[in-house]
């Protein structure tokens, strides 16, 4: 029986590049790629049909239909998130068109010309799979958190991070080569959001990429996470080490476990004032801030939800609704202190 390699875990950690990561495979642009990679699979496994004088050999055709259908439910996914901001439909549609490689290759046809379709399909297999991966500890992980002295046996299913934990570094890497992501020659600075927290069993306050405070506190030996509003926040996850993997001989996985923590809202990087980089060992502020919320900064703030709106706030007022016909108050901090 082979023993834990249990290597310490000291790949340097870069916050801008994991949560760039994050955001980009949980968007609307990067699942509609997903869509398509399946709809090209099914018309390519179709001229195949057709240039091997196969239709209606077995379920042959099926495998056309199931593919657009996985277009079409990956595209309602699309509508759920722009209508009701709910992410839960769509992990589901992105893992299924990666689970149905067993039975494109059992087919015999499918197995016959498996090299003029395989290239096709592991790229969206990976597309959809690491869409699927981003969303994957909210279906289970912060529900049973609360529960978890009594989780017995399933309790070694609560400390495996089923997500991306640790460094993003190779994964992007995986993605580039299959001409999935493009990233860009710097990643962009992002900002921890000091005011919104949320702790593990809790539901979450707002669907985007969160911090633990070991990382803040120096840690990086931690994952960072896509959480859904409204869903329970997952807990934290410690990166242990290194363990053999049982299925495939020669390969690792890292073993972590779930801990407790206090988590951190990270803005996306296109929403917010670019302050310092989270490489480095200042957190920035939030240069603005929602209606109802507490002002983070004392100083001069303005909204567009109205002219004139100029106004001074006190570190820890509430800034105020102004319930005009633009639509929701959202002040900005003013530059011109």
């Amino acid at each position: 029986m082979n023993q834990p390699v249990l290597l310490p875990y000291d790949v340097p950690r870069n916050l801008d590049q994991d949560v760039w990561f994050l955001y980009e495979t949980s968007s609307i642009p990067y699942y509609q790629m997903c869509a398509r990679l399946c709809e090209e699979f099914a018309h390519h496994f179709n001229r195949l049909i057709t240039g091997h004088s196969a239709h209606g050999m077995g379920k042959v055709d099926y495998w056309v239909s199931r593919y657009l259908t996985h277009a079409e439910n990956i595209r309602r996914g699309i509508t759920f998130l722009e209508r009701a901001c709910d992410y839960m439909p769509m992990q589901d549609f992105l893992r299924s068109p990666a689970a149905d490689f067993r039975g494109l290759i059992e087919n015999a046809f499918g197995y016959e010309v498996r090299d003029e379709w395989q290239p096709l399909f592991g790229r969206l297999s990976w597309a959809c799979g690491t869409g699927a991966a981003t969303l994957a500890n909210n279906e289970w992980k912060g529900g049973n958190w609360a529960n978890r002295g009594g989780l017995g046996s399933d309790r070694v299913l609560l400390d495996r991070d089923d997500s991306h934990n640790g460094d993003t570094s190779a994964s992007i890497g995986y993605m580039v080569e299959r001409g999935l992501l493009e990233p860009p020659p710097e990643f962009p600075r992002h900002v921890v959001d000091p005011q919104v927290t949320c702790k593990p069993g809790t539901r979450c306050g707002r669907s985007g990429v969160w911090v633990p405070q070991q990382w803040l506190d120096g840690a990086r030996d931690f994952s960072v996470a896509f959480a859904i509003e409204g869903r329970p926040m997952q807990p934290a996850f410690h990166i242990i080490g290194l363990e053999p993997d049982a299925t495939f001989e020669g390969l690792t996985y890292r073993e972590t476990r779930a801990v407790d923590t206090t988590w951190h809202f990270v803005h996306k990087s296109d929403s917010i004032h670019q302050g310092p980089s989270l490489s480095g060992a200042d957190v920035a502020i939030r240069l603005r801030c929602e209606a109802g919320h507490p002002c983070p900064r004392e100083g001069f703030w303005v909204t567009p939800a109205k002219g004139d709106s100029r106004r001074y706030f006190r570190a820890g007022d509430q800034m105020p609704d102004l319930r005009t016909d633009y639509g929701a108050t959202i002040w900005q901090w003013d530059e011109q202190q």
